[in-house]
């Protein structure tokens, strides 16, 4: 018997868009530049920017030297996806 088709569930807010939206928003709160928070993160420029803009699909080990460079708590960077 086939397995019935089921489609994927969706959040309110992409987790990928929540999370870009909120490394550009703690980036400029420390009026880093793009550049100054890859070298914090020990990541490429052009890496933060696809981040930012959400094209870029992170790791949770990516997502741990961010939060390590901006020195938040995790948490911070899924705030506001309550919509």
């Amino acid at each position: 018997m086939p397995i019935p088709y089921k489609e994927k569930p969706q959040l309110p807010v992409a987790l990928r868009t929540l999370i870009g939206t909120n490394v550009l928003r703690l980036r400029t709160q420390k009026g880093w530049t793009q550049e100054e928070l890859a070298y914090e993160a020990g990541l490429h420029r052009t890496y933060i920017s696809q981040v930012e803009k959400s094209t870029r699909n992170v790791s949770i080990d990516t997502i741990e030297c961010i939060v390590a460079a901006l020195d938040i708590d995790v948490r911070e960077l899924f705030a506001g996806g309550d919509a």
